[in-house]
């Protein structure tokens, strides 16, 4: 008789203690880690509109009501509520984001995070060749060399970072650049390769504390290059102004087509690297060696016609940096 009320005693201690030890674990746990908000776009730009969207591990986003505050201001609030869309403040101006679950088993639940917009810019620049006064950008071709540069604009805690303050992890394609990244290296330089198609370059930039952290990745279209011819007149120059597309109708006696063999390697052209063959009805012509770029044509003194005019430039060393342009020149002295 003393054994069974000894056990049935230690059954009731032991009973109490179980349920006391899972009650203060259900109390002592982190509510706040059964929730998760992701933010789109991931890093948010300054004066933008994000997405937060809450997640909760332990139920149903779809039928709990879930209030959503902006810093420390409700917003909105409803059943399913799971996504809120805001606006950023400026650079480096903080955005505290709340959500409120209203839960079955734990009451109500929130979670919290901060956003500190910041800017990430990365600008390139081909090393190939573009004429005086041209107003677009020099294209990057197979074999050029191209110069990415990083220009964060970050500030944390009202303090702006000086650019070389920051660690910079440059990737080309699936592949880190070692050399290229590391602390205040915001400059990275390379060349693209065989095809004509695109080199992907990510950027991951950090400041030293970690506060801040921005991944983005750009793509660098490689393009092929190619000639545009103008007309060369004695005094007035180049008419960059007028390019010749197919045809050419000239009435003086005389006429200089200039070329310009746009995107091949600036070094290349500019120390006169780069084969020059000009054609004229297929027959190969002599031209000026200091001057491979023009070719004046003398007009019959008498008659009509045309004349198929050709250029092949082919950049020696640089397999695919070759192109080729032909026009018909047509004159007439009725």
């Amino acid at each position: 008789m003393k054994k069974s009320i000894f056990s049935f005693i230690l059954v009731a201690i032991l009973s109490f203690v179980g349920f006391t030890a899972t009650t203060f674990a259900q109390a002592s746990q982190n509510t706040a880690s059964f929730l998760s908000i992701s933010l789109s776009p991931l890093n948010p730009e300054p004066n933008s509109n994000v997405t937060a969207t809450v997640s909760y591990s332990q139920g149903n986003t779809d039928t709990t009501n879930i209030t959503w505050a902006l810093n420390g201001q409700t917003k909105i609030s409803g059943t399913g509520k799971k996504s809120f869309t805001f606006k950023t403040g400026n650079i480096g101006e903080t955005s505290t984001v709340q959500v409120f679950l209203d839960t079955d088993s734990y009451g109500i639940i929130n979670k919290e995070i901060s956003i500190s917009p910041n800017t990430l810019e990365i600008l390139w620049e081909a090393d190939t060749y573009t004429p005086p006064f041209y107003k677009g950008k020099a294209l990057p071709t197979s074999q050029s060399t191209v110069r990415v540069i990083a220009l964060p604009r970050f500030v944390y805690q009202n303090t702006a970072i000086d650019a070389n303050n920051v660690v910079y992890k440059w990737k080309k394609g699936y592949f880190t650049n070692q050399a290229s990244s590391g602390f205040g290296k915001n400059a990275f330089v390379y060349k693209t390769g065989y095809t004509f198609t695109s080199d992907d370059i990510t950027l991951t930039a950090t400041t030293q504390d970690q506060n801040i952290s921005i991944t983005k990745k750009i793509p660098v279209y490689v393009y092929e290059p190619k000639i545009v011819f103008f007309e060369n007149k004695p005094l007035q120059g180049v008419r960059y102004e007028n390019a010749i597309i197919d045809l050419f109708n000239y009435t003086e006696n005389e006429v200089t087509i200039h070329a310009i063999p746009f995107f091949f390697s600036f070094t290349d052209i500019n120390n006169n690297n780069a084969a020059f063959t000009w054609r004229l009805d297929g027959k190969t012509l002599e031209t000026n060696p200091d001057n491979r770029s023009e070719f004046t044509l003398r007009k019959p003194e008498k008659g009509s016609g045309r004349y198929q005019l050709k250029l092949g430039v082919d950049n020696k060393g640089y397999d695919l940096q070759t192109a080729s342009k032909s026009i018909s020149l047509v004159y007439n002295n009725q």
